[in-house]
């Protein structure tokens, strides 16, 4: 026997089947010309992003015979009824307030603060990472419902980072007089797997060496001691949150190269996708002051490998 897995549908195939194919069949249902009510793309975007969360389109459905309905009512009791287009400052009218609104606040560069992505049975995440650093004895404190292996690529990207201390420019004992706290925001959320690894050591580096993190970047990769990036699942689903979220840079594994095929058109034209075979590659993406750092003698900061590679299909 064959094991078929259907992956989640992604933003993008849903607004096709909600424009195509939910809409029209709504409409006939409720009785409405579809002169009399017309969905624009950003509601239909609006009530897929912030009104629904699932691996299909029912929820989705069920939201848009809702509208339906409410505007069936406004044309058999308005004499003076025409048409109605719904638009996304409506649907909060028509909904109620968002269920799932993204954060309205203005991202900007931060130190110890990278966004990682997820793979989740509704899509992808962006997986914000956040990493403290503070005076103390080398406590490595980890929080957020974090699963035993997402725990180990924690642990391993400290030692990764730690190896190059010096050639970061950061103190070689600092194991032993700072402690780190890694937290994954939404506590309430379990999250595990190897696919933060990257993430998690760009957090650190960043926090260490008090150099900020590009906002607009992404990343995705499972870390070794050795500083080796290695492949990871769910890229699609990953690519298409990012697209989501405004993200201009993606890192991914160089393994994962063959993965693109499967992206969307409309991310590939809007989301550059750098594929990297080291940690020593990533670092200076996600944080380019780090090249301008003053290091000790003889242990300059780290240069992008003559393998680094830019992808926009």
């Amino acid at each position: 026997m064959d094991v078929i897995t259907l992956g989640s549908y992604t933003a993008e195939e849903k607004f096709h089947i909600a424009s195509k194919y939910l809409v029209p069949k709504q409409l006939k249902k409720h009785g409405i010309k579809a002169a009399q009510l017309r969905f624009t793309p950003k509601a239909l975007h609006a009530i897929i992003e912030d009104y629904t969360r699932e691996a299909g389109v029912r929820t989705v459905e069920r939201t848009i015979g809702t509208i339906c309905r409410k505007v069936a009512r406004r044309i058999v009791t308005e004499e003076d009824f025409k048409s109605y287009s719904v638009k996304p400052a409506d649907l909060e009218d028509l909904l109620g307030p968002a269920k799932f609104a993204k954060d309205k606040d203005e991202r900007r560069d931060e130190i110890g603060l990278v966004n990682g992505l997820a793979w989740t049975s509704v899509g992808g995440e962006l997986l914000p990472i956040e990493v403290a650093v503070m005076n103390g004895t080398g406590k490595i404190q980890l929080t957020g419902s974090l699963g035993d292996v997402m725990k180990e690529s924690a642990t391993t990207a400290i030692t990764c980072i730690r190896t190059r201390a010096e050639t970061l420019g950061i103190s070689p004992d600092f194991y032993a007089k700072k402690d780190i706290h890694i937290h994954a925001p939404e506590g309430a959320v379990p999250k595990d797997g190897p696919s933060a690894g990257i993430a998690m050591a760009t957090a650190v580096t960043s926090a260490l060496c008090e150099e900020p993190i590009a906002h607009d970047i992404a990343m995705t990769g499972e870390i070794t001691l050795q500083g080796r990036v290695l492949p990871i699942g769910g890229l699609r689903e990953k690519s298409m949150a990012a697209y989501k979220n405004g993200m201009k840079t993606v890192i991914i594994p160089h393994g994962n190269i063959a993965d693109l095929a499967e992206v969307d058109q409309v991310v590939k034209d809007n989301v550059r996708f750098v594929p990297v075979r080291r940690i020593d590659e990533v670092l200076p993406i996600a944080m380019p002051g780090l090249l301008n750092r003053e290091t000790k003698p003889n242990t300059p900061c780290p240069e992008p490998a003559h393998g680094v590679q830019t992808l926009r299909q």
